[in-house]
């Protein structure tokens, strides 16, 4: 197939599918740029917002607020906290727990006005109404919580 393809050619399976892996792509296109020109990733941005909104959040709270697997988010813990952007306050009751704290550091890099992944959604989204939004909101999660829920070829569980 030459030129450029037709718009919804595919049929809305497909269609949604292409656009899927196209933001897959952008988003980690963007996230390998951003830790070259601003030193983390978009996940670690993320992390590093979520952290900065609540304080003291556990890192195992930080995992299930990112999707990610606590070990993925202990790596990444410990690479914002070597840059001096997060802070591990171990629990007095409980020694294996570690509550997050944002470092002054940190704010200063989530403060300074910056192209990120996070702009550039924000952009987006201020042009878009919020039943629109909340629509799209559905239909990722939905998605998501249907790939969760299905084990894939070859997996045990």
């Amino acid at each position: 197939m030459t030129g450029p393809d037709p718009p919804s050619a595919l049929g809305p399976n497909l269609d949604f599918l292409r656009e899927l892996w196209a933001l897959d792509h952008a988003l980690q296109r963007h996230s390998k740029r951003m830790e070259r020109t601003i030193g983390v990733s978009g996940p670690q941005r993320l992390a590093l917002r979520l952290v900065g909104r609540f304080p003291g959040l556990p890192a195992g709270r930080l995992a299930r607020l990112l999707h990610l697997h606590p070990s993925t988010v202990s790596g990444l813990v410990k690479r914002l906290g070597d840059r001096g952007l997060i802070v591990r306050d171990t629990d007095g009751a409980d020694r294996r727990r570690a509550h997050l704290r944002i470092t002054p550091a940190g704010m200063d890099l989530l403060s300074r006005p910056q192209a990120t992944i996070e702009s550039a959604v924000s952009t987006v989204l201020q042009a878009m109404p919020p039943r629109q939004i909340e629509a799209a909101l559905r239909v990722i999660a939905s998605v998501s919580m249907n790939l969760a829920s299905t084990p894939a070829r070859g997996d045990t569980a």
